[in-house]
C-alpha cells in the first residue's frame, strides 16, 4: 500500500461514494474499484461493504484513513517544496494545457504573461483538463488554460474567448456537404439528425468536448455513429481531411480560416458555446496577475 493508496481509501471514506470519490480523485469509477480491490487483496482485509444505497468502511479502512492522511498531506507538501527548491517561484511559472492548445496557443499565451513581466520563466505540463484542474488544486501546476467548465470551487477563472463547436465535414465528402448547406440558416445548423448515416469521428469518452457533445446529441435525441474514439483534436482533424467520418471541432482549430480541405459549419444550439480560461489558485492568480494576463490574451486572439 502506498500513498495513491491511502489518499483512494481515505477519499471514499469522505465522500462515503465510490462515484463522488472517483470525480474528486479524476478517475474513473471501474479504475477505483479495481484499485480498492487490488488493496483488499494485498493487505487480506474488507475496507468497505457496499450495497445498493450506500458505501460502508470498515475499521480497517477507517483506521487508514484517520492515520494515513497526515502521510498523504506531509508527502504532497514535500513534492510542492521540493519543486520550489532553488527556484525563484515568483518568476517561475508553470503553465498546464493540452497538447491541443499548447499546439495553437502555446507563444500567445507565454507572451502575454511576459507583457506582464519579462523575466519570468515558464515550465510547461501537457495533459487532459481534468488532470490539470487536479495539479493546481494540489500546487505543482501554477496556472491552466483551458476551456469550461471548472469543476473545483477553489479555483478561479479569468476567460479568455469565447469557443464555439462547429460541425466539421470533408470537402469530399458531397453528400454531407449538401445537407448542412440545406440545413443552414442565419443562426447554423439547427439539426444534426440528418446525419444519422454518416460515420463520426469523437474524442473518447470523458473528456470535456465529448460530455458537450453528447449533451447536444441527447438534446436531439440523436445517437450519431461514432466510428472511431480519438485523443486529440488534431486527430479528429487529420481524419476528418481524410474523409474518415464528421466530427465536433472547436472553432480556434479554424482560427485561420483553413478550409481547403474541411469545411466548418456553426450550430445554432447554445449548448456549442464555451469559454477559454485561465485557472488557478487564487495565490498564484494574484502572483502572476492573471486578471491582465487575461486582459492581455484577448488582444492576442
Amino acid at each position: 500500500m502506498d500513498i495513491k493508496d491511502i489518499k483512494y481509501i481515505s477519499t471514499i471514506v469522505e465522500m462515503a461514494s465510490f462515484s463522488k470519490a472517483s470525480k474528486k480523485l479524476y478517475i474513473s469509477q471501474p479504475a477505483l474499484s479495481q484499485g480498492i480491490r487490488r488493496i483488499e487483496a494485498e493487505l487480506g482485509v474488507t475496507l468497505f461493504v457496499r450495497d445498493r444505497t450506500k458505501v460502508v468502511p470498515t475499521a480497517a479502512a477507517l483506521q487508514i484513513a484517520k492515520e494515513g492522511m497526515p502521510l498523504v498531506l506531509k508527502a504532497e507538501a514535500l513534492t510542492q517544496s521540493i519543486i520550489n527548491q532553488g527556484t525563484d517561484v515568483a518568476y517561475h511559472v508553470r503553465i498546464g494545457l493540452s497538447q491541443f492548445y499548447g499546439h495553437h496557443m502555446l507563444g500567445k499565451t507565454l507572451k502575454s504573461f511576459q507583457q506582464i513581466e519579462p523575466s519570468w520563466e515558464f515550465h510547461v505540463v501537457e495533459g487532459e483538463s481534468h488532470f490539470l484542474e487536479q495539479q493546481i488544486c494540489d500546487g505543482l501546476v501554477d496556472v491552466g488554460l483551458f476551456p469550461t467548465p471548472i469543476y473545483s470551487q477553489d479555483l478561479e477563472s479569468y476567460p479568455v474567448l469565447d469557443e464555439q463547436i462547429l460541425l466539421a465535414i470533408s470537402v469530399e465528402n458531397k453528400k454531407a456537404i449538401d445537407i448542412a448547406d440545406s440545413l443552414m440558416t442565419g443562426d447554423g445548423i439547427r439539426e444534426i439528425s440528418p446525419f444519422g448515416a454518416f460515420p463520426f469521428i469523437l474524442l473518447r469518452e470523458g473528456l470535456k468536448l465529448r460530455m458537450l457533445v453528447n449533451r447536444l446529441c441527447q438534446a436531439e435525441s440523436f445517437v450519431p455513429k461514432a466510428v472511431i474514439g480519438s485523443e486529440t483534436l488534431d486527430s479528429c482533424r487529420s481524419l476528418v481531411e481524410d474523409d474518415y467520418g464528421i466530427t465536433f471541432l472547436p472553432n480556434t482549430l479554424n482560427s485561420k480560416g483553413d478550409d481547403d480541405k474541411v469545411k466548418f459549419y456553426p450550430l445554432a444550439s447554445k449548448l456549442c458555446c464555451r469559454q477559454l480560461v485561465l485557472v488557478a489558485r487564487s495565490d498564484r492568480a494574484k502572483r502572476f496577475h492573471l486578471s491582465e494576463v487575461a486582459h492581455i490574451m484577448q488582444q492576442f486572439l
